[in-house]
């Protein structure tokens, strides 16, 4: 709804949030319905009491679990939710929790939190995980930024723009290689990467960046000059680069732009004393 209708959704944050949503102590907590319903019955407007949040504990304890356990993917919906509004100390303090106390698991590489039937614990802290949580719904949030949804919906990927954008071809995750970051920067003309293999190996690969304008075009790998290509027919560069345990940053860019220096030799043969445009 905050793609459409933003005004609303952001001013019932906080009318929403209160009373599942708490900080205690400094650790941010989503409550099970039974405990956010007590805290609201109890709390007024008081949101930031801890001593009522206590004492509704102590009350929450006393009541019977309801007959059909409250298994929606509760936790992935709010984690989703906070990510698309921006709300970094509440999302921040939640995948924290998630974290230290829902049985996070990585297998091949990929993130996950175990299936949980169990709702709640003895003290009403959450417990729950359901498929799409621990599988999508968290990993989902990390990635989201402010507005995301809203973001594709004002102003999608058409076409007409795909047709126009660089891209990198020639890698995939049977490789073993993650992509971190994958940016293309109009106003630098410039290919942003950073990989990482995912169990520490060393793996060469050799991206293809394509859809580049004809022109000079550099390679820069962890900051060092590897290459410099002038395109002509075929649009695309290949070049390789060494991933392992450590984050490695690429960087394909445009280097006949205004000021700056013609290269089209490759490393060793380059002056580095000569390199003044980066």
């Amino acid at each position: 709804m905050n793609t459409w209708n933003s005004e609303l959704v952001r001013s019932a944050f906080g009318r929403q949030a209160f009373g599942y949503i708490t900080n205690l102590d400094g650790e941010i907590r989503l409550n099970s319905p039974t405990l956010a319903n007590v805290y609201r019955e109890i709390a007024g407007t008081d949101a930031g009491n801890g001593a009522l949040l206590l004492k509704a504990l102590e009350i929450a304890k006393t009541i019977p679990p309801p007959k059909f356990p409250y298994s929606l993917p509760t936790f992935g919906y709010v984690v989703q939710w906070l990510s698309e509004l921006g709300k970094s100390v509440e999302l921040e303090g939640l995948l924290q929790y998630a974290d230290t106390n829902l049985n996070p698991t990585w297998e091949k590489g990929g993130l996950f939190y175990p299936r949980n039937d169990q709702p709640i614990d003895e003290s009403h802290r959450w417990r729950h995980m359901d498929r799409f949580t621990g599988n999508a719904a968290i990993g989902y949030a990390r990635l989201n930024v402010n507005d995301g949804q809203k973001i594709m919906w004002d102003k999608p990927w058409t076409r007409d723009i795909l047709a126009r954008r660089p891209w990198i071809d020639g890698v995939d995750l049977s490789q073993g290689v993650d992509f971190l970051r994958g940016q293309w920067n109009s106003e630098e003309n410039a290919l942003v990467l950073t990989i990482k293999t995912w169990d520490g190996s060393v793996v060469e690969v050799e991206p293809t960046a394509r859809n580049l304008e004809k022109g000079i075009w550099a390679v820069y790998i962890a900051g060092e000059l590897q290459m410099c290509v002038e395109v002509i027919e075929s649009n695309n560069l290949t070049f390789r680069v060494t991933a392992g345990e450590v984050e490695v940053d690429v960087v394909v860019i445009r280097e006949d732009g205004e000021g700056a220096k013609l290269w089209i030799w490759s490393k060793s043969e380059i002056n580095q004393n000569q390199l003044e445009s980066g």
